[in-house]
């Protein structure tokens, strides 16, 4: 238990250390997911849609016009194979390639103009699960060790499945967790920092 403890903080970790732009990113993606996500259970008779929730949010930042409505009547009559794609961007997911993750969440939200929202979720993780246990099986007929040519390995593909299903299902709650993280920095005590060899006479020559 201790090491998936200390194997989610990791993770949760990786999802905040990102670049600028992509906590940029992150955090309007997750805004508009979570958002999204909570108004089902709010208003679960009516199930706003992403694209309604989006235009909510923007009204309340004062930008208006009625483009939302537009999206939202041309979303709904489109393919929605997005929930697929969503699930295979999920699954492409990994410590230092998170940006697959929020795509995935974006296809899922527009998905959901055409399937709705249990649907679009149901299919992209279907998806998701699905290809990761394809990968699986294929794994159990190749090579159990990496010699000159790269393998697939059942435990490496179990535990890079087990990543990209973590780093995705944070997207909605990074958000959150940056606000918090920023609030509590000052508060928080960082450990020592290690100095290199050579550098401990800086200050003193200085």
């Amino acid at each position: 238990m201790r090491a998936r403890g200390r194997e989610v903080t990791r993770l949760w970790q990786a999802a905040l250390d990102r670049p600028r732009w992509q906590q940029v990113v992150a955090f309007a993606v997750s805004l508009w997911a979570l958002a999204w996500i909570v108004a089902q259970f709010v208003t679960p008779e009516e199930g706003p849609s992403a694209l309604r929730v989006l235009g909510g949010l923007a009204e309340r930042l004062g930008a208006t016009g009625g483009w939302t409505d537009r999206l939202t009547a041309a979303w709904q009559n489109t393919w929605g194979g997005l929930a697929v794609f969503a699930g295979l961007l999920w699954a492409a997911t990994t410590e230092r390639r998170q940006l697959p993750a929020l795509l995935g969440w974006v296809a899922v939200m527009l998905a959901s103009e055409r399937l709705g929202y249990r649907p679009a979720i149901l299919v992209a993780l279907a998806t998701m699960v699905g290809f990761v246990v394809l990968l699986w099986v294929a794994s159990l007929s190749g090579s159990r060790f990496v010699d000159r040519r790269p393998a697939l390995l059942p435990r490496d593909v179990v535990r890079a499945g087990i990543t990209a299903a973590t780093l995705s299902a944070i997207v909605p709650l990074y958000a959150p967790a940056f606000f918090l993280a920023r609030l509590s920095r000052p508060y928080v005590t960082q450990p020592p920092r290690l100095l290199r060899p050579g550098r401990e006479d800086d200050g003193a020559d200085r």
